[in-house]
C-alpha cells in the first residue's frame, strides 16, 4: 500500500513538472516574440503583475485554507480519541493520521495553485489599482470620483471576495477535521466542542464575519449599478432601502465577530447558529423584502416623481459614457425634392453613392478575382482615395491565403504556401456593361488603373484577417444577409419606463467578441497556418504564372521581421509553444530562418494589448510607398461606470471610447498603437502602465491619417443609445415623448423589415460645406406605424474632424419619408414589380440592395441598387438602379439614367470611367428605330420557340430582352417628341 502511494505521488509529480516545464518554455518563447516586435517591456511588466497576483493568491489561499486545518489537527493531539480504532480496527493510528495530513497538504497546494492562477488572470485589476487616473467627475450618491469605481473598487472587491472564499474553504476543512476527530458534534441545541477545539473555530469564524462586514461595506457601492427600478443605477428604493440594508448587514456581521471573540473565553459554540440566522434574516428582509416592498408600495404609485432626480443622474452619466453629450443637434428642412442646382452642388456625393453592398461584393470578388484555389477574401471594406484628382469611395479587399485541405501537408502549410497576394479595389458607384464591379486594382500581379495615385510595391499578405469562407458573413459586422440571423447579439434600445417588454429587435447589433461567437457547424475545407517559416531552403510560393502549365513564381522573404528560429534551442522553445515536433525535425530550417506567428491581425494586437477591446472589422489601406497596412479600431471599455446604462443585459459594458487606433503592416507584421483620445482617463491609465506602447496621434503617417474612419460598431451603439438619450429632460425621458428607433428597410433575406445599417458615404458636410467621408444612419419615431423619418445622424471620419457627431432633426410638422415608405412605393410601382416578377423566373433571382439615404441640400435622395444573380453561380450583377425623391420612384439602367428620368433632364457624371456601363443612345432616329424593331421581332421569335420547346429558362431570358428593347424604344420616342 505504501509503495503504491509512493509511486502514485511520483507519477503525479512527474506529470506536473513536465507540464510546468512545457508551460515555462512556452512563456519564454512568448517573451522572445514580444522582444522581436519591440514590446519586450510590455511583456515583462505584464509578467511581473501576473507573478505578483499569483504569489499573493497562492499565499493567501494556502494560508487561509491550511492553517485552520492545522489548528484542528493541533486540537486533536490534545486528547486521545477512540474513533480511529472504531473506523480502522487494528490499523496503525499514526499511519492514518500521516496519510490524512499528506493528502490535506497536497489538496491545499493543488487548490492554492488554481486560486493563484485565477488571481494572476486578474492582473488588469492590479494595473488599474497602481496607475488609477481620476475622471474629474463624482457620483451623486457617495461623492467618489468615477475613477474609484473603474480602477480601485474592482481590485478591492476581488481580494475581499478572494479572502472570504478562501476562509470559507478553510472553515469547511477545519469543521471536517474536527468532526472526524469527534471534537465537534451537532446537537439539537447547537454545536458542541471542547474548549480547546472551540476557541480556534470561533477565531476563524470571527475573521470570516469581519471580512463579511468589509464585503458589505464595499458592496454598498453596487447600488450604483442596480437595475431594479425604471433606470439603471441607484433609484429611490436602492438609496433609501438597499443602502440601509448593507449598513445593517455590516453591523450584524461586526456584532457577530465581536460575539465570537467574546465567546472564545468560554469556548461555547451553542449560540453560534444564532449569528448566522441573524445574518440570513437581515439579508432576507433588508436586501430583498424591504427594498422590493418600497419599490412596489412607495415608488411605483409615484414613480415619475420619486425617480426624477435619479433619472437625471442616469441620463447625464449615460450620455457622458457614450460621448453623446458631444453630439450637436441641428435642424434639417426636409424638403420633398432637391433642385437641379442642389444636384450640381453635390456632384461629388452623387458620384460616390454606394451601389455595391458588402455581401454582394464578397460573392463577386470571390468569383472574379480569387484566381487560384488557395486564394480568397475574408471581407470587403469601404474607404476613399483621390482617383483622377477627385475624391472617390471604393471597396477594397486583400487576397488572402486559405490552404485547401486536399494539399494540407506540414511542409505546404508552414513553408511553401506562406502568404496571400495583392488587393482588389473597385468603385462603389460604377459597374461594367455586364453589371460586374468596375475594378481599379485587380489581378495577379496587380494591375492598377492609370488614374489611381499609388502602385502596389509590396503585395504579399503575410498578416491578415484569415476568416475562413464559411465564417465570412458571420464575422462581417454589417452585411444585410445577417440581419435575420443575429438577433441574439442585437443591441437593445434602452427601454423607457413603463415599456419594459418592448422588443429590441429593431436595433443594430454590436459585433460579438471572439469568445461569444459560435463555432461553425460545418467543418471547413480550408486551413490557415498558425505560424509560417520564411528564409528556409524550401521554395516559397508567390503566385502562379499564366500560360505555363504548373508553373509558379518563387519568392524569398526580405524583411527582418519575425523571430529568429535557426538555433536548436529556439526551435525547442517554439516547438513547446506550438506543441509541434515539426519545428525540431524539419531539415529545411537554416540559421537565417525566421518564424512569423500571430498572423491574424486581431489575435496579434490582442496578444500585445489584451486590455483593449478590438473592433471585429479591420480594414486594409494602401500607403504612399505601395504597402498594404491594416487599420484596427480599439476601444477602452469598462462595466463599472456608475449610472450608465449597459449595452444590453448580455453585454454589461457601459463605457465606450474609440481611444486607440492600431496599424499592422501586412508584410512585416509591424504594429503601431496610436492614442487618439488624449482625454480618456482609461487610456491615460494604460499609458502610465505602458509608457512605450502608445504613440501620439500626431505621429501617425499622413498617408494613414487620410484613411482613418469612424468604426461602425461604435456608431451603431451610439445611435442605439441616442434613440432615448437625445432626451435630456427626466419627465420627457420617462414618458417617452420623443423616443426614436433605427429606421427600417426591407431585408434582402426574407423581405421582412430590418434596421438600416450604418453606411459610409461621401457627402458634402452640412456644417462646413466640404466633401467628406462620413458615416450615416436614419431614425424613425418609436412604435409608430407610418415609419416616417424624424432625424439622421452622421459621424465625421476625416482626421481634422474625426469623431465629431451631429444629428439633423426634421420639422415636427412635416412628414419625411422613411426607408419603409420608400420600399412601399417601390413595391407599388407596376413597371418595377413587373420586372421583378420577370427576373425572378427559373434560373435567377432578384436581390434588392441596401436603400441609401443621401442628404442633398434641403432634401433627401433615396437610392437602391437591384442585383440579378443566377441560381447556379453566386455572381451578382447590377441590372438596375432605383432612385426616389418627392414620393416619385423611377428605375434606370444606372444611377445617372435613373436621375435623368426622375428630374426630366439629362444628368451625367464626368468622373465615370470609359469601362463603366453607359445607357445606349441611338445614332440616328430612322436607323435606330428600324434596328429596334428588328431586334424586338428576333427576341419574340426566340421566346415563341422556347415556349414551344418547353424551355422556360430561355423563354424568360428572351422576354427579359424584349422588355429591354421596349425601354430603348420608349426613350427614342421621347427624344423624337422632344425634337
Amino acid at each position: 500500500m505504501e509503495r503504491t502511494n509512493r509511486w502514485l505521488w511520483r507519477l503525479v509529480i512527474a506529470v506536473t513538472v513536465f507540464f510546468m516545464v512545457v508551460k515555462a518554455l512556452a512563456i519564454w518563447a512568448e517573451g522572445i516574440w514580444f522582444a522581436s516586435e519591440g514590446y519586450g517591456d510590455v511583456f515583462l511588466r505584464r509578467l511581473s503583475w501576473q507573478l505578483a497576483m499569483f504569489v499573493m493568491g497562492f499565499t493567501l489561499f494556502f494560508a487561509l485554507v491550511y492553517l485552520p486545518y492545522r489548528f484542528a489537527r493541533k486540537a486533536a493531539e490534545k486528547v486521545p480519541m477512540p474513533l480511529r480504532e472504531k473506523l480502522f480496527g487494528d490499523m496503525d493510528k499514526l499511519m492514518v493520521d500521516v496519510a490524512l495530513d499528506r493528502w490535506a497538504l497536497g489538496v491545499c497546494i493543488f487548490l492554492a495553485v488554481i486560486a493563484g492562477l485565477i488571481a494572476s488572470s486578474r492582473w488588469v485589476y492590479l494595473m488599474h489599482f497602481l496607475y488609477a487616473t481620476p475622471f474629474g467627475r463624482t457620483d451623486p450618491i457617495f461623492n467618489h470620483d468615477v475613477g474609484f469605481y473603474v480602477f480601485t473598487l474592482p481590485f478591492l472587491r476581488f481580494w475581499v471576495t478572494f479572502v472570504l472564499v478562501s476562509l470559507m474553504f478553510g472553515l469547511i476543512g477545519m469543521v471536517l477535521r474536527l468532526r472526524y476527530e469527534e471534537l465537534l458534534r451537532f446537537e439539537e441545541t447547537g454545536m458542541e466542542a471542547p474548549v480547546f477545539a472551540a476557541r480556534p473555530l470561533l477565531a476563524v469564524v470571527a475573521c470570516f464575519l469581519f471580512l463579511l462586514a468589509l464585503a458589505q461595506f464595499l458592496g454598498r457601492y453596487s447600488i450604483l449599478f442596480s437595475g431594479r427600478g425604471a433606470l439603471f443605477g441607484a433609484g429611490f428604493a436602492d438609496v433609501y432601502g438597499t443602502r440601509f440594508a448593507f449598513w445593517l448587514l455590516m453591523v450584524v456581521s461586526l456584532a457577530g465577530a465581536g460575539w465570537c471573540l467574546y465567546e472564545m473565553g468560554k469556548g461555547e459554540l451553542k449560540r453560534l447558529r444564532w449569528v448566522f440566522i441573524a445574518l440570513f434574516a437581515t439579508w432576507l428582509i433588508g436586501r430583498l423584502i424591504f427594498p422590493a416592498a418600497m419599490q412596489a408600495f412607495v415608488v411605483k404609485p409615484n414613480e415619475r416623481e420619486r425617480e426624477r432626480p435619479f433619472l437625471a443622474h442616469n441620463i447625464a452619466f449615460t450620455r457622458y459614457a457614450y460621448n453623446l453629450d458631444k453630439v450637436r443637434i441641428s435642424h434639417h428642412p426636409g424638403e420633398p425634392m432637391p433642385s437641379i442646382n442642389d444636384l450640381k452642388f453635390h456632384e461629388t456625393a452623387l458620384s460616390n453613392i454606394r451601389l455595391w453592398d458588402i455581401d454582394q461584393l464578397l460573392d463577386a470578388y470571390s468569383q472574379l478575382q480569387s484566381l487560384h484555389m488557395q486564394y480568397g477574401f475574408s471581407a470587403v471594406d469601404y474607404d476613399r482615395y483621390y482617383i483622377g484628382g477627385r475624391l472617390r469611395q471604393v471597396a477594397i479587399a486583400p487576397r488572402e491565403l486559405f490552404l485547401p485541405k486536399v494539399i494540407d501537408t506540414w511542409l505546404n502549410r508552414h513553408l511553401h504556401y506562406t502568404h496571400g497576394y495583392g488587393v482588389v479595389m473597385s468603385l462603389v458607384t460604377e459597374f461594367t456593361g455586364e453589371g460586374s464591379p468596375l475594378f481599379v486594382v485587380k489581378d495577379i500581379p496587380p494591375k492598377v488603373n492609370g488614374e489611381v495615385p499609388f502602385r502596389i510595391r509590396r503585395p504579399e499578405i503575410y498578416f491578415g484577417e484569415f476568416v475562413l469562407p464559411e465564417e465570412r458573413k458571420r464575422r462581417q459586422p454589417f452585411v444585410r444577409s445577417r440581419q435575420q440571423q443575429t438577433t441574439q447579439t442585437t443591441t437593445a434600445t434602452p427601454t423607457p419606463p413603463g415599456q419594459r417588454d418592448a422588443s429590441p429587435s429593431n436595433q443594430p447589433p454590436v459585433p460579438p467578441a471572439e469568445d461569444q461567437q459560435q463555432p461553425s457547424q460545418q467543418a471547413s475545407q480550408y486551413t490557415v497556418a498558425e505560424f509560417v517559416l520564411v528564409r528556409t531552403r524550401a521554395p516559397e510560393f508567390d503566385y502562379p504564372l499564366r500560360g505555363e502549365r504548373s508553373a509558379w513564381k518563387e519568392t524569398r522573404y526580405e524583411a527582418d521581421a519575425g523571430v529568429k528560429i535557426g538555433s536548436w534551442w529556439r526551435r525547442l522553445l517554439f516547438a513547446a509553444r506550438f506543441m509541434d515536433l515539426g519545428l525540431l525535425l524539419n531539415t529545411d530550417i537554416t540559421s537565417e530562418s525566421r518564424l512569423l506567428m500571430y498572423r491574424r491581425v486581431l489575435e496579434r494586437v490582442s496578444a500585445v494589448a489584451p486590455f483593449l477591446l478590438f473592433d471585429r472589422d479591420p480594414y486594409p489601406i494602401i500607403t504612399s510607398d505601395g504597402r498594404v497596412v491594416w487599420i484596427i479600431d480599439a476601444f477602452t471599455v469598462t462595466s463599472s461606470f456608475p449610472y450608465s446604462t449597459p449595452l444590453s443585459p448580455q453585454i454589461r459594458i457601459n463605457y465606450l471610447r474609440n481611444s486607440v487606433k492600431v496599424t499592422v503592416d501586412a508584410y512585416t507584421g509591424e504594429m503601431n498603437f496610436f492614442a487618439f483620445d488624449s482625454e480618456d482617463p482609461i487610456l491615460k491609465t494604460y499609458r502610465k502602465a505602458f509608457p512605450r506602447l502608445f504613440r501620439n496621434r500626431e505621429e501617425m503617417p499622413p498617408d494613414v491619417k487620410a484613411h482613418i474612419r469612424y468604426p461602425q460598431s461604435l456608431f451603431a451603439v451610439q445611435a442605439s443609445m441616442l434613440c432615448l438619450y437625445h432626451m435630456t429632460d427626466p419627465d420627457q425621458f420617462y414618458l417617452k415623448e420623443d423616443a426614436w428607433e433605427i429606421a427600417q428597410e426591407q431585408s434582402s433575406v426574407d423581405g421582412k423589415p430590418a434596421p438600416v445599417r450604418p453606411y459610409y458615404t461621401v457627402i458634402r458636410s452640412p456644417d462646413d460645406g466640404k466633401d467628406r467621408f462620413m458615416l450615416l444612419i436614419p431614425f424613425a419615431p418609436f412604435g409608430k406605424p407610418d415609419k416616417n423619418m424624424v432625424a439622421w445622424m452622421a459621424a465625421h471620419c476625416d482626421y481634422d474632424r474625426y469623431g465629431d457627431l451631429f444629428v439633423y432633426k426634421f420639422p415636427s410638422g412635416r412628414l419625411v419619408d422613411g426607408p419603409q415608405q420608400i420600399e412601399a412605393y417601390i413595391n407599388a410601382d407596376a413597371q418595377i414589380s413587373q420586372y421583378f416578377s420577370l427576373w425572378n423566373r427559373q434560373g435567377s433571382r432578384v436581390i434588392r440592395g441596401s436603400l441609401l439615404i443621401l442628404p442633398i441640400g434641403s432634401s433627401l435622395l433615396y437610392v437602391e441598387p437591384i442585383y440579378l444573380q443566377a441560381e447556379q453561380t453566386p455572381l451578382p450583377e447590377i441590372k438596375r438602379v432605383i432612385v426616389s425623391a418627392g414620393r416619385r420612384v423611377v428605375m434606370g439602367e444606372d444611377l445617372w439614367d435613373a436621375l435623368s428620368k426622375l428630374f426630366g433632364t439629362k444628368i451625367g457624371d464626368g468622373t465615370k470611367s470609359a469601362d463603366a456601363v453607359k445607357p445606349s443612345t441611338p445614332k440616328s432616329k430612322s436607323t435606330s428605330r428600324d434596328e429596334l424593331f428588328l431586334e424586338l421581332l428576333s427576341h419574340m421569335r426566340e421566346a415563341r420557340r422556347a415556349r414551344e420547346d418547353g424551355d422556360w429558362l430561355k423563354f424568360g431570358v428572351a422576354l427579359n430582352k424584349m422588355f429591354e428593347v421596349g425601354e430603348k424604344a420608349e426613350k427614342l420616342i421621347s427624344q423624337i417628341k422632344g425634337k
